[in-house]
C-alpha cells in the first residue's frame, strides 16, 4: 500500500471558495455543506508553565512522507528548543487545511501554491503563504517510451489523465496548455488518480499520458516499467507546496510562525542527511505506523530534492517572482478574475526572522 499522498479526496479546487460575504466567506466542507468562516485563526497565544506557546499545524492530507518535516522537528525537539508545543494534526484535503486555518481550528497548514493563490486572487481570503517548504513541483506528465509525450504542444487532441477533477493537476493541465498554445477543450483529461493504475490504463491505450507526483513515477519507474516524463515547472513554474497561516495571525505580532519555521529548518537539515533516514522513518511511522519503511527510504531522496532545489541555503525560501509569474499565468488560464497584490499572498518577515533563531 502507498503511504506518501500528499493529494487528498478530490475536492474541487474550483469551486472550494464559493462565496464571500462582509461576514465571512462561505467554503464547502468535505460533505458538501458549506461553513461560514471569519477569520477567526491566530487567538492571542496560549503560553504555558515552561513558557513555551501552544500550536497546532494540519497537514494537507494525513500523515504521510511527505509532511515528514514537521514530524521529525517535533519528535526530535526542535520545536520545542524555540519555545513551540506544536499538535500536529493530519488533513483531509488541502481545501478542508484552509477552512481548518480561517475557522481557527489550525494555527498553520500547508497547501499547493495554486491552491493558495486562487483562495486569495478569487475570494480575498485572509489567508497568507509564508515559506516555501518544496523548492520545485512534485508533479510530472508521465508516458510510455513506445508513445512518447516530450511536451504540452503534444498532447494537442489526446488524452491527459489528472490526480482529481479541479484540482492542481488540471489547473496545471490548463496552464502548461494554454502556455503551448494549445486549446485545453481539445485535451480529455479523465481523473486516473495516484499509484501505477495510469501505467496500466496507458498500456491498455486508454490514456496518451497522465500527470502525477514524481514518487509514483520513480515506483513505476523501478517496480513496473520504463516510462518518459517531464516537470510541470518545465512548462508552468507555479509556486510549489507552501506554509501557510492566516492574516489574523500575521496582525495578531505572535511569534508563533517563527518558532514554527526555525524548528522546520532544523528538521529539514537533519532529515537531508542519510545517516538520519532511519531515525527519520521511525519518526514518520510514530505518526504512521502503516508507513512502509523500504518505500518511504526510497522515496525519501526525492523528497529532500525538493526542499533543497534552491540550494542548501535556500530551504523555505519564497521566490516572489514564481509567485507573481504564477498568478500570471492563472489570470491567463483565466482560474484566477485579477492579480492579487504580492503582500496579499505571501509574508517572508517570519522566515527570516526564524534564521535569525
Amino acid at each position: 500500500m502507498r503511504n506518501d499522498r500528499s493529494i487528498g479526496a478530490p475536492v474541487s479546487r474550483r469551486s472550494f471558495l464559493r462565496a464571500s460575504t462582509t461576514a465571512g466567506l462561505l467554503l464547502p466542507t468535505a460533505g458538501g455543506m458549506t461553513l461560514l468562516l471569519t477569520g477567526c485563526g491566530g487567538d492571542d497565544d496560549k503560553v504555558n508553565a515552561d513558557g513555551s506557546l501552544n500550536g497546532s499545524y494540519m497537514t494537507a492530507s494525513g500523515m504521510t512522507l511527505s509532511f515528514v518535516e514537521t514530524m521529525v522537528a517535533k519528535e526530535r525537539g526542535f520545536f520545542s528548543e524555540f519555545g513551540l508545543a506544536l499538535d500536529i494534526k493530519g488533513g483531509q484535503g488541502t481545501a478542508t487545511a484552509i477552512q481548518a486555518v480561517l475557522g481557527g481550528s489550525a494555527d498553520l497548514t500547508r497547501a499547493n501554491g495554486i491552491n493558495a493563490i486562487i483562495a486569495v486572487a478569487n475570494e480575498d481570503a485572509p489567508f497568507v503563504s509564508i515559506a516555501s517548504v518544496r523548492q520545485k513541483s512534485q508533479f510530472e506528465v508521465v508516458s510510455l517510451p513506445n508513445k512518447p509525450i516530450r511536451n504540452p504542444a503534444e498532447l494537442a487532441g489526446r488524452t491527459c489523465g489528472i490526480v482529481s477533477t479541479g484540482g492542481a493537476t488540471e489547473n496545471l493541465l490548463d496552464v502548461m496548455l494554454i502556455n503551448a498554445g494549445v486549446n485545453p477543450k481539445s485535451v480529455k483529461r479523465p481523473v486516473t488518480g495516484v499509484g501505477t493504475a495510469a501505467y496500466e490504463l496507458a498500456r491498455k491505450g486508454d490514456v496518451d499520458a497522465w500527470i502525477c507526483v514524481n514518487t509514483d513515477r520513480a515506483t513505476i519507474q523501478k517496480d513496473v516499467g520504463e516510462v518518459v516524463f517531464f516537470s510541470t515547472d518545465d512548462f508552468a513554474p507555479m509556486p510549489s507546496d507552501s506554509y501557510n497561516t492566516s492574516a489574523k495571525m500575521v496582525e495578531s505580532g505572535s511569534d508563533m510562525p517563527v518558532k514554527f519555521l526555525a524548528g522546520v529548518l532544523k528538521a529539514i537539515d537533519y532529515a537531508s542527511k542519510e545517516a538520519n533516514w532511519d531515525q527519520v522513518i521511525n519518526d514518520l511511522r510514530k505518526y504512521n505506523p502503516e508507513a512502509d519503511p523500504a518505500q518511504a527510504r526510497a522515496e525519501l531522496p526525492l523528497l529532500v530534492e525538493s526542499w533543497l532545489a534552491a540550494g542548501p541555503d535556500k530551504a523555505l525560501e519564497m521566490n516572489e517572482q514564481t509567485w507573481l509569474k504564477g498568478q500570471e499565468s492563472l489570470v491567463k488560464a483565466k482560474l484566477v478574475k485579477s492579480a492579487a497584490p504580492i503582500d496579499k499572498l505571501i509574508n517572508r518577515s517570519y522566515l527570516e526572522r526564524a534564521r535569525n533563531l
